[in-house]
């Protein structure tokens, strides 16, 4: 199995990065977080910002461009994983392979999850030039960076299963985003609920309170299990969609 996951995973990675849409995304993300950079730098010069922030707070949920590029960037990435190849009939060959679906599937999330990791590991060096004019914390950017790649997995894993439905990337790329989007706003929900027992659930959804206790440096394991739980989910969901006809249509 790890061979052959291995081989489908570089088979992705290559599929993606000879694509002109791996430059489209990358400009995109880098552009957003260069302004959100440049945020972190008026603040950081500003006398009224409160000195208990932490810069990782600001950086990783703090600003609208960090939720605008998590929230586009995964259904770009996923939009063509399963959808380009059923609409190029490559579907039934890979699936007919000595392979297992479940292996075609983690191959898919993994090789997208990989490409967004690495576009994000290009921000170390923002921090990395912070380093050189102020002490750092590395404790809560960790903290911020694996709460990024954890919240990244979910939205991956639910591209995934968007594209497995169908054989338009367009229509990919939209489930996508509005599944992720009603995931996001569940959260916000709390606001309108006064009863204390449902407040407690909804916030348990809520992924701008994580991004803000991760990127304090608070690793709470409750938010690990709940994006862990709804990856294999939508993973799960995934494998099921490919195994029926329909799926492979």
């Amino acid at each position: 199995m790890l061979h052959n996951l291995t081989a489908l995973i570089a088979k992705e990675l290559k599929s993606f990065w000879y694509s002109p849409v791996a430059y489209v995304v990358g400009a995109f993300f880098l552009l957003a977080q260069g302004e959100v950079y440049w945020i972190l730098m008026q603040v950081l010069n500003d006398p009224r910002v409160d000195p208990s922030w932490r810069m990782s707070q600001f950086f990783f949920g703090g600003t609208f461009f960090y939720w605008l590029s998590m929230l586009i960037i995964a259904p770009l990435l996923t939009m063509r994983t399963f959808s380009e190849e059923k609409r190029s009939g490559t579907i039934e060959v890979l699936l007919s392979a000595p392979v297992r679906d479940v292996e075609v599937v983690l191959a898919k999330f993994l090789g997208a999850w990989l490409s967004y990791a690495a576009m994000w590991v290009t921000t170390v060096v923002y921090f990395l030039i912070l380093r050189g004019h102020t002490a750092l914390d590395w404790g809560p950017i960790f903290g911020g960076y694996l709460y990024t790649l954890l919240l990244g997995a979910v939205f991956i894993a639910i591209g995934v299963w968007s594209s497995s439905l169908t054989r338009n990337q367009v229509i990919a790329a939209v489930v996508s985003f509005v599944l992720i989007l009603l995931l996001f706003m569940t959260g916000l929900r709390n606001i309108f609920v006064t009863d204390p027992g449902v407040k407690r659930w909804v916030e348990y959804f809520s992924l701008l309170d994580h991004a803000r206790d991760f990127s304090r440096g608070i690793i709470d394991s409750r938010p690990v299990v709940l994006y862990l739980s709804l990856i294999a989910t939508a993973l799960f969901l995934t494998t099921h969609s490919l195994a029926g006809p329909r799926g492979r249509a």
